[in-house]
């Protein structure tokens, strides 16, 4: 089942992420380990854009990180993909 694996990734990544409790939170309560490991969080740099956005400020590490990443994803997601098991099949090279 797809969604089980898809929810092993995303549901971790989203717990590190600052999108429940703030990073100050991390580092005043002590949980260095934690907060390091937020900080290589994809989903932290997006929910950091989105919160930055949201009051009208810009942080740059935040959108390069999104950025980024989104462009490395697109093009392994090409790279990836097999025209010839797409749900778009030709036949005879027409359209």
């Amino acid at each position: 089942n797809f969604a089980g694996t898809m929810n092993f990734v995303i549901f971790p990544m989203f717990f590190i992420s600052p999108a429940l409790y703030p990073l100050w939170k991390l580092e005043e309560s002590g949980a260095w380990w934690l907060l390091k490991l937020a900080e290589w969080n994809p989903f932290t740099h997006a929910v950091e854009a989105m919160r930055y956005a949201l009051v009208g400020q810009f942080t740059a590490l935040s959108w390069s990180v999104v950025v980024g990443c989104s462009v490395v994803f697109f093009v392994l997601a090409l790279w990836g993909y097999d025209p010839q098991r797409g749900w778009v099949k030709t036949k005879g090279g027409g359209g």
